[in-house]
């Protein structure tokens, strides 16, 4: 009697320890990255809702507890409250900090117990229905630090309950191994952002130049964009309204439906839907009206409802987009190529994303990506889409402009003057494009054609040297060539060979100047114009003569023509003495360049100051 009296406690505590039975003890080093841990842990899925951590502790659910198969757990949108169990001890026996992550930052509830020697040693409540600054550290992802005890085994449990997706990528680092880890992946969403910031800012510029309105719902498309991935990653709730846990809750639905409204304005806008389809643009109209409806959802109704429901209109309005560009491509619509391989990334992206979320597809660095990856895929080829669009308007224009000029040449001197209005406005506009893309690629300073400096770079670096030139008091010189007879070559040969003229100058001027202070720009259309610190008026006369020849004895010349090019060139030097007569040192090399016009073409003149 007395030995059965005795063994019980054993039979008890064993049955306490029945639940880590069935999960091996993690050792862990002091230092430690453990990703996606999700096979190491135990899973008890609690369909009510009502068990406490006592009762899941408790003997008597010992066989509820089942090994997780996946690295990263996911089960869908469920109701469930899913608890976790993890058993650590440290690698060598001493005390040390871990910390537990799970990386997925819009679940509602997350709890962490810590156990040692059966006592309760912390318990973390975080979620995003919490405000931000009650979290145990202040990330997007949901951090737990955990004080694991030397002299034993630490049990760690977790209670999850939400009303989004339920995926758990949980991890395990040290400290140093947690710093760097958040580093590397805060170096990735600077990439994808930044990406996305230069492309909103790109389309935006473009918009403010053409006054094309696909570019503006193009811009806010891919801020709608950038919301959503940053709500899914919970850098909006970190960053910008951490207090606002409403907000936070509804978030995705708003950004969801903002990848509703301003896609769907966009089709409309880019294919010239209302025109071409007008169908088609009654049903983007509707959905655009829906994306409206589900933000006010989103604000006031419940959750799981309003992202379930959001995400089948997103699912419908990606697929109306890509019938319609299939449409326009059958219609013979240029730009609508690039469109509908954007559309196919995006669409797959989606699909891929949705099937994640209910539980179709396992989550994985890809599934759970994605949506981020066809997001940055889709951004640039809708950009191609749009500069495609632009350039085949813009060569429609350049033959309609030139059709027109050839019907009316010998119509009144103020029709040809009407003409070349039109053509400097398109030239302006081309001028502002390029400007916008240099903009973008920060090669803002180099001419297109010739590959020289531009004038707004010329001006710039004029600038610069003439003060210093005044600062140094050394002298300053500019040389002003022109093409001689230059719209008389575009008119008989073309203008493909009149730009092969120009490059061909442009080349020359730079094979004559190789003093790296030397600067050589294209000043107009057939005008170059080059600058030289340090260089007195003979030597800068020195420097045009080689130029004249070198263009006076060379042929340009194509599988058709060949022209023997001629420049008159204008020769001006300062040492200056004010600041503010930068402008007169351009004026006298203009004088002095037309002064060779004047006397033939085909020479050099000096400017040289009235006595």
């Amino acid at each position: 009697m007395i030995k059965r009296y005795l063994g019980l406690p054993l039979i008890w505590l064993g049955l306490l320890l029945s639940v880590t039975s069935q999960a091996s003890v993690l050792t862990l080093p002091a230092q430690v990255a453990l990703e996606n841990i999700g096979t190491r842990l135990l899973l008890l899925e609690d369909v009510r809702g009502n068990l406490d951590i006592n009762e899941v502790r408790a003997p008597s659910r010992e066989t509820l507890w089942k090994p997780v198969t996946e690295s990263i757990p996911s089960y869908g949108y469920s109701k469930s409250v899913y608890w976790l169990y993890v058993a650590v001890q440290p690698e060598k026996q001493i005390d040390s900090r871990y910390h537990l992550e799970i990386a997925y930052p819009v679940l509602d509830d997350v709890q962490v117990y810590t156990f040692h020697n059966d006592t309760l040693v912390s318990h973390q409540v975080m979620g995003d229905r919490l405000p931000f600054r009650e979290r145990p550290m202040e990330h997007a992802n949901f951090i737990a630090p955990l004080d694991v005890a030397g002299d034993g085994v630490t049990h760690i449990y977790l209670r999850i309950h939400t009303t989004s997706a339920v995926q758990l990528p949980i991890s395990l680092y040290s400290s140093e191994e947690l710093f760097e880890a958040k580093n590397a992946e805060s170096a990735g969403h600077s990439l994808y952002y930044g990406a996305m910031l230069v492309m909103t800012l790109y389309n935006l510029l473009i918009f403010a130049s053409l006054r094309d309105i696909s570019y503006f719902y193009c811009a806010m498309y891919i801020v709608s964009m950038g919301l959503l991935m940053a709500s899914i990653q919970g850098l909006t709730y970190m960053y910008l309204w951490p207090s606002n846990v409403r907000l936070n809750d509804a978030a995705l639905v708003l950004s969801l439906s903002g990848m509703i409204f301003f896609p769907t304005l966009f089709f409309r806008s880019f294919l010239a839907l209302p025109q071409t389809r007008p169908v088609l643009a009654k049903i983007l109209l509707v959905l655009t009206g829906l994306s409206f409806f589900t933000a006010l959802g989103g604000l006031f109704l419940p959750y799981r409802f309003m992202i379930v429901t959001t995400m089948l209109i997103v699912l419908g309005a990606i697929a109306m987009g890509f019938i319609s560009g299939i449409l326009r491509w059958r219609d013979g619509y240029h730009a609508a190529k690039f469109f509908n391989i954007a559309w196919i990334f995006m669409f797959s992206a989606g699909v891929l994303m949705a099937l994640n979320k209910f539980d179709v597809l396992p989550s994985n660095w890809f599934t759970r990506n994605v949506g981020q990856i066809g997001a940055t895929l889709e951004v640039v080829l809708l950009s191609l889409a749009l500069a495609s669009r632009m350039n085949f308007a813009q060569r429609m224009r350049t033959l309609a402009q030139q059709e027109t000029a050839d019907a009316q040449r010998k119509l009144l001197d103020i029709q040809i003057r009407q003409n070349e209005e039109l053509d400097r406005q398109v030239r302006r506009r081309t001028a502002e494009l390029e400007e916008a893309n240099a903009q973008l690629k920060h090669i803002s300073d180099t001419d297109g054609l010739t590959q020289v400096l531009n004038r707004r770079a010329f001006e710039e670096a004029f600038e610069r040297e003439y003060k210093r030139a005044h600062r140094q008091g050394t002298p300053l010189s500019v040389v002003m060539v022109d093409l001689d007879h230059f719209k008389q070559i575009n008119d008989q040969h073309g203008h493909p060979f009149g730009d092969l003229c120009l490059v061909s100058t442009a080349h020359i001027i730079t094979e004559n100047i190789r003093r790296p202070p030397d600067i050589a720009a294209r000043y107009g259309g057939e005008e170059f114009v080059i600058l030289l610190p340090g260089t007195r008026l003979s030597g800068a006369v020195a420097v045009a003569e080689k130029i004249q020849k070198a263009l006076a004895s060379g042929t340009v010349r194509d599988h058709t023509h060949s022209v023997r090019l001629t420049a008159s060139i204008g020769v001006a030097c300062h040492i200056p003495s004010l600041v503010t007569e930068r402008d007169r040192l351009l004026e006298e090399a203009d004088q002095a360049l037309y002064q060779a016009k004047h006397e033939g073409r085909n020479r050099v003149v000096r400017y040289l100051a009235e006595a």
